[in-house]
């Protein structure tokens, strides 16, 4: 047993939201996440997407999904995408 790592890509809705949003995840999302990587990428055109890191343990089920969940509800997300999961 020990703790998953999950590196999203969290797509804002506007770009003008992206500063918004960051500052939104900077506030975690409670125990037991940990934000463990947040940046500002451009990704093309002007175009930028947000990195986010959250590290979490494995041996409570559900989480994942809530964590997903948690972060689509922040207002000016329109999508994420995960980029890995692994087990640390």
């Amino acid at each position: 047993m020990g703790d998953i790592l999950s590196v999203y890509k969290v797509y804002p809705e506007e770009i003008e939201d992206i500063d918004k949003i960051k500052e939104s995840l900077e506030k975690g999302f409670g125990d037991p996440f940990k934000v463990a990587k947040l940046e500002i990428e451009p990704i093309a055109f002007g175009l930028k997407v947000i990195k986010l890191g959250v590290v979490f343990p494995d041996k409570i089920d559900g989480l994942l999904d809530k964590l997903e969940d948690a972060i689509k509800a922040i207002d000016g997300v329109r999508d994420i995408e995960i980029e890995v999961s692994t087990l640390l």
